[in-house]
């Protein structure tokens, strides 16, 4: 991949997460049915006010973007300082997502309290993590995995390591691993089926979860997978098929990463657009979360281009986001060409 397509690819991600991020919010918490009658009593503008949700604080500014968001630049950051400077990748994880903590003022949920207890010294990051089962441990990770895409890097250990500082149960350790190998997969091949995409996921599901003993039903994605493997074609993977395999894709990390599925394995070629991004904001479940991993795989799978200029022009903070998926690239950039040297 050439420098330009890498920093088109890594812009792209840090807004389509910005993007869906912003755009899911106001529907956060609520179904399907709640959504279109909400937009049925509103007008129609880029970006949704947000009413009533517990999670953010009133007056939330109309484009802004919560926690989703903050994490994934928070890894960008920091992957993007290790290649920089080789020091220890963890610890610069560390310092960036502290950074983003005391920053907080929406979402987070058991993440918050891992970054607490990190910030204040009483563990490390080998000892933070909540036994938390939330899809916190699955939202910033888009960017790690198109940083292994690219070096041809990818560590199970590494991954595990860095969810354990905030979620350290088996559930979220194994879905972990299949959204990372998950996205690098949706970066590097072409025109794969729906069949082939379910097939790789399922396999993938069925891996970790012998890895980290997994048996309850709840926990097993692979389950879930099957359900979407069983029918006919990728047509029949509608909006009733998705929220019913999802639980109605709400925060749990399970639910979330197979709404995300879903949403992509119901295109003839697996290839989510513009468009898939906005049907993950209304969808309903943790809207903001869902549309903001599925922009971050737009992004990474076709650039910034394939994004919207006007919803690009409006979200909260666009110039500092910019700015740090053109670092990100950059970085990467010339890692590859002092390797390749």
């Amino acid at each position: 991949m050439n420098s330009n397509k890498i920093l088109e690819r890594t812009i792209g991600i840090a807004f389509g997460t910005a993007i869906g991020d912003a755009k899911g919010i106001a529907y956060e918490t609520l179904t399907r049915q709640q959504i279109i009658e909400l937009q049925n009593k509103t007008k129609k503008c880029l970006y949704t006010r947000v009413i009533n949700n517990p999670y953010v604080p009133e007056n939330w500014q109309v484009g802004r973007w919560t926690d989703d968001t903050q994490l994934s630049l928070a890894m960008m950051r920091a992957i993007t300082k290790y290649l920089q400077t080789n020091e220890n990748f963890m610890i610069n994880i560390v310092q960036e997502h502290i950074i983003e903590w005391k920053e907080s003022t929406g979402g987070w949920g058991g993440t918050k309290n891992a970054i607490e207890r990190l910030s204040n010294g009483t563990h490390t990051y080998l000892d933070s993590g909540n036994k938390a089962e939330g899809n916190g441990v699955l939202m910033k990770l888009a960017p790690l995995a198109f940083y292994y895409s690219l070096c041809h890097n990818v560590n199970d250990n590494e991954i595990e390591t860095i969810c354990r500082m905030t979620h350290n149960s088996p559930v979220a350790l194994s879905t972990a691993c299949i959204y990372v190998h998950m996205c690098i997969y949706l970066f590097e091949k072409k025109n794969m089926t729906s069949k082939e995409f379910l097939q790789y996921i399922y396999e993938l599901s069925i891996k970790y979860e012998r890895k980290y003993e997994l048996n309850e039903d709840k926990y097993l994605v692979s389950l879930r997978i099957k359900r979407y493997l069983d029918v006919n074609s990728s047509d029949e993977i509608n909006e009733n098929l998705i929220i019913d395999v999802s639980n109605g894709g709400t925060y749990y990390c399970a639910n979330s990463l197979t709404m995300i599925i879903g949403l992509i394995a119901c295109l003839p070629t697996c290839e989510p657009n513009f468009d898939t991004l906005i049907r993950a904001s209304e969808i309903g479940g943790d809207t903001d979360s869902n549309a903001a991993m599925i922009g971050a795989i737009v992004g990474g799978m076709k650039g910034v281009t394939c994004l919207d200029q006007e919803h690009m022009n409006e979200i909260y903070r666009n110039d500092y986001i910019q700015k740090i998926g053109e670092e990100f690239g950059s970085a990467i950039i010339k890692y590859l060409q002092l390797e390749h040297d």
